[in-house]
C-alpha cells in the first residue's frame, strides 16, 4: 500500500495547553512578531519580552502562534521558536507533561505523515531571514580556492601537512589521533567560530573517540575514515550533542588500500569540498532531517578535510540467521537499526524504505523548482523540450562511422569481463538467470547494439527541465537514518551529500537501487515511480507522468548494466582475485561481504545481470528510436 510509506515534511496545526517560554530576544528587546506564518507577512511594532509566557495555539514547523499568558508583548501573533539551531522559546510542559518531552523533530515528523495521509499538498516554507552564523557575511564558496590535483608526490609530501582551513581559518583535526589530542580547546574554538556552541559554553572535556571500521561486515563505508567523538560540556544543553561523528580522509601512509582511496577520492573529483559546502549551505534548506553540523574544513594545497556533525543513534540490529535479520519491536520515534552499503537483508521491511527514499528525492527536486537551493546553485535555467531540441540537438555535427565502432567494441569488451565472471569465475554468487549462457549472450548482442546511443539517452533524459532537479548522488539505503510515527508509517533523514547537485533525476534513481534485488525492482519499480511523480507534484514540482518516468528508467538500464561490468578488474579482482574465488561459497560468505568492493560491485552486477532478463529493454529501446527518441539519435554517416 504506498500511501502507507512515508510522506512528507508538512507541518501540524492545532490547539494546545502547552505553554511556552521566550528565552530569546534578550539583547534586542524581545523577539519578532508577525502578523501570520508567512515571514513577510506584517512584523508588529512591539517584540515579545524575554522570560514571557505564552500558550501555543498553533505550530507549523519552528513557526509559532501563541496567546501572551504573562509578560510584556502582542497579545497574540507567530514567532519563530528557532531560528539557526538557537531556541528563541522553549516548551514549559512537554506533550507528556515533562519540560522538552517532545523534540520539534518529532513534532514535525508527526506533522508530514498526517499531512501525507490526508494528502494534503503543499510548498515549502518560506526560508528564515536569519541565516546561519557561519554564512552571515563571505559566502563561503569564496573561501574555497580552486580544486588542486595532487600527484603521488605532492601528496606525499604535502598530506603530512597540517594548514589552516579555507573556511575557519584554523588549523584543524584530520586523524584519529588528533581527534582525541587537539583537546577540547580546540573543539570550544571551533565550535565558537561555527556557531554551533553559544559564546557563553565550552567544551571541558574530550571523553572518547572511536575509529569505526573501514572493512568488514560492518565497515563504516569506503570514501574516508568515519570516527565516534564523545564530548562534555561546562553547561549541558538539550541543542548540543555529546554524542557526535566525524569524517575525515584516509591517510596516504596507513596501506596501499588507504593510499589507493586517496588518490581515488581526494585528487580525482572535487568531492570532498561538494560534501563540506553541502553541509555548510544547506542545512537549514532541506526539506527533511539531515545530521547537525558543528564544524567542517578543508585545506586545498594538502587536501585534508573534516566534517563533524551529530550521531545518529541508530537502534539495535535483531539476529541474522540466514541471510535474514530478526524483526524487533520498536518505539515510535526510534532510529532504525543501520544498514551497511548493499546489505539490504539488513532492512526490516525493504520495500517501505525505497518508497521513502524515493519520497524524499521527489521532495529534494520539487523543492529546487520553488527556488529552495538558488544561493546554493544560482536559479534554475527552465526549458521545453522543443527548446532543447533547437538548441541542443539540432545544433550537433554528423560523427563518423569509426566513432560507432569505438562505442560498440568497448561495450562488448566491458560486458565479456562480467559475464565471464558469472559464469567461469563466481557463478556460486549468482541466480540462474544471472549465469545462464544463453541469455548473457542475448544481453551482450542488445547492449553492444544499443551502446552507440547511450549518450543520446543520456540527451533525452535532460530534455526538459521538469525531469531536472537537486539531487542526492547516491541515496542507498544506507545513506538515510529511519523511523516509524505513531501509526507506523516510515519517515527519513539523510546524510552523506558529496553529490549534491542538479541533474536529471532518473539518473540518480540508479545509485539509490543498484542495491536493491531483482524480486524488489520487479514488483515495486511502477510503484516507486508514481510515488515519486504524486509527491513532486504535491511538493510543488512540474506534474509529470508515470509513464514516462518509467520510460527514462528503463533506457538507461541497458548502460547501467554495461557500468556494472567495468568494476570486475578494477575493483573486485583488485581485493579478490580470480585464484581465490573458489573459496567464496554465496553473498553471505564472510569474505564476500567483508571486503568492500567485492560486495558493493559484486552485489550491484549479481542484481544488475538478474533483472536486465525481467524487462524487454531491447524492444524499448527500438520503439523509443522509432518514437520519442527518433529526434536524439545520433547521426554516424560523417565522412
Amino acid at each position: 500500500n504506498l500511501r502507507r510509506c512515508p510522506c512528507y515534511p508538512l507541518w501540524f496545526g492545532g490547539m494546545s495547553m502547552e505553554i511556552w517560554k521566550v528565552v530569546g530576544g534578550g539583547d534586542s528587546g524581545g523577539i519578532l512578531v508577525r502578523a501570520g506564518r508567512d515571514l513577510k507577512s506584517p512584523a508588529s511594532e512591539e517584540r515579545l519580552a524575554k522570560d514571557s509566557e505564552i500558550q501555543q495555539l498553533e505550530l507549523l514547523g519552528d513557526r509559532l502562534r501563541y496567546r501572551l499568558q504573562s509578560g510584556a508583548g502582542p497579545q497574540e501573533g507567530w514567532i519563530s521558536v528557532r531560528i539557526s539551531g538557537k531556541d528563541l522559546a522553549i516548551r514549559l510542559n512537554g506533550l507528556n507533561g515533562q519540560p522538552g518531552s517532545t523534540p520539534t523533530w518529532i513534532e514535525e515528523s508527526r506533522a508530514k505523515m498526517l499531512a501525507f495521509r490526508e494528502q494534503r499538498p503543499m510548498l515549502p516554507a518560506e526560508i528564515v531571514p536569519l541565516l546561519p552564523g557561519r554564512l552571515q557575511g563571505t559566502n563561503p564558496r569564496d573561501k574555497l580556492p580552486p580544486f588542486k590535483r595532487l600527484n603521488h608526490k605532492e601528496m606525499q609530501e604535502m598530506s603530512m601537512k597540517n594548514l589552516p582551513g579555507h573556511f575557519s581559518g584554523m588549523k584543524f583535526l584530520h586523524t584519529a589521533e588528533q581527534l582525541k589530542s587537539f583537546g577540547p580547546s580546540w573543539y570550544t574554538d571551533a565550535f565558537h567560530k561555527f556557531g554551533t556552541l553559544p559564546k557563553d559554553n565550552h567544551v571541558t572535556k574530550v571523553r572518547s573517540v572511536q575509529q569505526l571500521p573501514h572493512s568488514g561486515f560492518d565497515a563504516a563505508g569506503g570514501a574516508g575514515h568515519k570516527a565516534f567523538i564523545e564530548l562534555e560540556y561546562a553547561k549541558p544543553d538539550p541543542n548540543l550533542h555529546t554524542q557526535l561523528f566525524a569524517k575525515y580522509p584516509w591517510d596516504y601512509f596507513e596501506s596501499e588500500t588507504g593510499k589507493t582511496y586517496r588518490m581515488q577520492i581526494s585528487t580525482y573529483g572535487d568531492m570532498d569540498s561538494a560534501e563540506l559546502l553541502t553541509s555548510i549551505c544547506c542545512e537549514h534548506l532541506f526539506p527533511f532531517r539531515i545530521p547537525k553540523l558543528y564544524f567542517a574544513d578543508i585545506n586545498r594545497d594538502t587536501t585534508n578535510y573534516v566534517l563533524i556533525v551529530e550521531r545518529i543513534p541508530f537502534g539495535k540490529r535483531g539476529k541474522i540467521v540466514n541471510g535474514k535479520v530478526e524483526k524487533l519491536p520498536r518505539k515510535s520515534y526510534e532510529i532504525l537499526p543501520v544498514c551497511g552499503k548493499y546489505q539490504d537483508y539488513l532492512l526490516e521491511d525493504a520495500p517501505s524504505v525505497y518508497y521513502a527514499l524515493f519520497r524524499e528525492m521527489a521532495h529534494l527536486a520539487a523543492c529546487d523548482h520553488q527556488g529552495r537551493y538558488d544561493s546554493f546553485f544560482g536559479p534554475m535555467q527552465k526549458y521545453t523540450e522543443q527548446e532543447f531540441l533547437e538548441t541542443k540537438i539540432k545544433t550537433r555535427k554528423k560523427l563518423k562511422p569509426k566513432r560507432k565502432e569505438v562505442l560498440q567494441n568497448g561495450c562488448s569488451t566491458m560486458l565479456e569481463k562480467g559475464i565471464d565472471f558469472a559464469v567461469n569465475v563466481a557463478p556460486q554468487i549468482f541466480t540462474a538467470a544471472g549465469k545462464d549462457v544463453n541469455k548473457l549472450k542475448k544481453m551482450k548482442e542488445e547492449i553492444t547494439s544499443m551502446a552507440p546511443f547511450f549518450d543520446d539517452i543520456r540527451q533525452f533524459l535532460a530534455n526538459s527541465s521538469d525531469f531536472v532537479g537537486a539531487m542526492h548522488m547516491n541515496l542507498q539505503a544506507d545513506n538515510a537514518y529511519l523511523w516509524y510515527d505513531d501509526e507506523g508509517d516510515l519517515d527519513v533523514g539523510i546524510f552523506d551529500w558529496c553529490g549534491f547537485a542538479r541533474s536529471p533525476f532518473v539518473m540518480n534513481f540508479m545509485g539509490c537501487l543498484s542495491g536493491a534485488d531483482a524480486d524488489l525492482l520487479d514488483a515495486h519499480e511502477e510503484g516507486l515511480m508514481r510515488m515519486f511523480c504524486d509527491e513532486y507534484a504535491r511538493y510543488g514540482g512540474p506534474k509529470i507522468k508515470v509513464e514516462d518516468l518509467l520510460l527514462r528508467y528503463h533506457l538507461q538500464w541497458p548502460s547501467f548494466a554495461m557500468d556494472a561490468c567495468q568494476w570486475v578488474e578494477r575493483d573486485i579482482y583488485r581485493e579478490c582475485p580470480k585464484e581465490e574465488w573458489h573459496s567464496i561459497t554465496s553473498m553471505l560468505d564472510d569474505k564476500f561481504v567483508n571486503l568492500w568492493n567485492v560486495r558493493c560491485r559484486g552485489t550491484t552486477l549479481v542484481n544488475a545481470l538478474e533483472y536486465y532478463n525481467r524487462r524487454p529493454f531491447f524492444q524499448i529501446f527500438e520503439e523509443w528510436c522509432r518514437g520519442a527518441g527518433s529526434a536524439y539519435l545520433s547521426d554516424f554517416t560523417a565522412e
